[in-house]
Parts: structure tokens; sequence; C-alpha cells
């Protein structure tokens, strides 16, 4: 019953995901796209809710379809007493949400996801091989998640475990403090993909040198090493929120506690 009652709260805060589950329990099995037509709203935004359902086993995915599970059933007769259906407090939520949805760049992840796991699981390897091919050519490391010009002081090999922390730390939200059981290589592909912004910093910076004076270019770098790793986890989340079907609040509270703030706690020891 409380499985349930989470169940519920994890909906009613999110209208669209109740028009979701009111159009299959009249209209039976759906292709996305027709979700996506009847709710006018971005695929990006119902791929993102579908996801989200299917992992709380609300509604089943064969594909391009979706139809409401038993237990989706369930749950939206016992909600449609309870909430409101004025339409516009539905369209006021819906508006908040496509603004976070932009805000939180959900369309860059979930487009990607869309090439398919093994696809997006090569694609990501390449670019993230290349970026390190890069780094070490530059004489950059990569520190948890920010990356500095070589310093004699590193550990062998210490961007290689920066890389396997962030997976293994990413894995251990998901299974432990997100509660999720299942690793598939969807999972792991959408995990490599959000080291895809981090992993472009040696590429962008390399490009950039030879053009840019010392000044601009300095301001250039404080921004990289800020905005990549946050776009990163911020892809991570999207990705753990939508393989576990928990708020991707959570997954950003516990990324910021375990990769974000020991990563600012180590750059500021070893250079400030």
């Amino acid at each position: 019953m409380s499985r349930d009652i989470d169940d519920i709260s994890n909906i009613v805060l999110k209208p669209r995901r109740i028009q979701i589950l009111r159009l299959l329990l009249s209209q039976g099995t759906m292709r996305i796209s027709d979700l996506r037509r009847a709710l006018n709203a971005p695929a990006s935004s119902i791929y993102y809710d579908v996801e989200i359902l299917r992992a709380n086993g609300l509604i089943i995915r064969d594909g391009p379809y979706v139809k409401i599970t038993s237990k989706g059933r369930t749950i939206i007769e016992k909600i449609e007493g309870l909430v409101s259906s004025d339409q516009e407090t539905e369209d006021s939520s819906n508006r908040t949400e496509e603004l976070t949805n932009i805000l939180l760049m959900r369309p860059l992840t979930i487009n990607m996801y869309r090439l398919g796991p093994n696809a997006l699981l090569i694609y990501s390897m390449v670019i993230i091989v290349l970026g390190l091919v890069t780094a070490f050519i530059q004489n950059y490391e990569l520190l948890l998640l920010v990356f500095v010009e070589g310093v004699n002081a590193m550990p062998i090999g210490i961007t290689i475990i920066s890389i396997l922390a962030y997976m293994g730390i990413a894995l251990f939200i998901y299974k432990y403090l997100l509660g999720s059981e299942i690793v598939d290589i969807k999972l792991l592909s959408g995990i490599l993909t959000s080291l895809i912004p981090l992993s472009l910093y040696p590429t962008i910076m390399t490009l950039l040198t030879p053009w840019l004076p010392p000044y601009p270019l300095s301001i250039i770098d404080a921004l990289l090493k800020a905005l990549l790793p946050l776009i990163s986890l911020i892809m991570l989340a999207t990705v753990l929120s939508m393989s576990s079907g928990k708020p991707m609040e959570y997954s950003l509270l516990f990324e910021t506690l375990l990769l974000l703030i020991p990563s600012v706690i180590i750059y500021i020891i070893l250079f400030k």
C-alpha cells in the first residue's frame, strides 16, 4: 500500500502523466507519437514521462507502443476523484514543466537515447576515447569531474581512475540510494553518454588555445570547468531518473554530495 501511495504522489505532481494514464485507460494501446499529438507536448517531454511511468510499473512499453498496466489502471482510478482536472491549472503546470525540460536539457539526453543502447554505447565510447587521447597528448588529467593541466604529484592513471569512480558512484546511486535493481546496457550507455560533455573539455581547449590570448582563454577555461561537469551531472540525473522511476531531484542531490562537492574540495586543496 505504501508503494502505491508513493506512486500516486509521484504522478499527481506531474499532471501530464495523469493525462497519459487517462488516455491509455480510455484508448488502450497507443503509439508514443500519438500521445505527443494528443497532448501537444514536445517528444522529449512525453518520452521522459513515459519512461518514468514505465519504471514505476504503471505502463508497458513495446517499441513505439505503450499500454497501461493493471497497476496503472488501479492507480488512475484511485486518484480520479482526488485530482482536479481544471484545464487552466494543468496548462500552467505543463508550461512550468516545459521550461524545466529545457533548462535540464532533457531533449539532448533523450534524443541521444533514441539512437538505441548499442549505437549510443559505441558513439559515447568513441567520443570519450577521443577526448582522453587529446587529454593525454595535451597533458590534461581528470580529477573526478574537473580536467586540470598535468601536475607531477598526480597518481599514474588518475584520469582512468576518475572515470571508473564516476561510473561506480553512478551505479551506487542507482542501486543503493534510488533502490533499483536492473542494470542493463541501456543504463550503462546512458551513464557513458553523460560523460560526453565532460570529455569535450580537452578538445575544446586544444582548438581554442592557438587562437586566443591568455586572458579571454582563462575566462573560457574557468567557464568550461564549471559548466561541462554540471551538464554531465544533469544528463546523468536524467538517465538515472528514467531508469529508476524516481524524481530527478533525488539523483541531483546524491550526485552533488558524492561527485560535485568532492571534486570541488579536491580541486581547492590541490590548486588554491
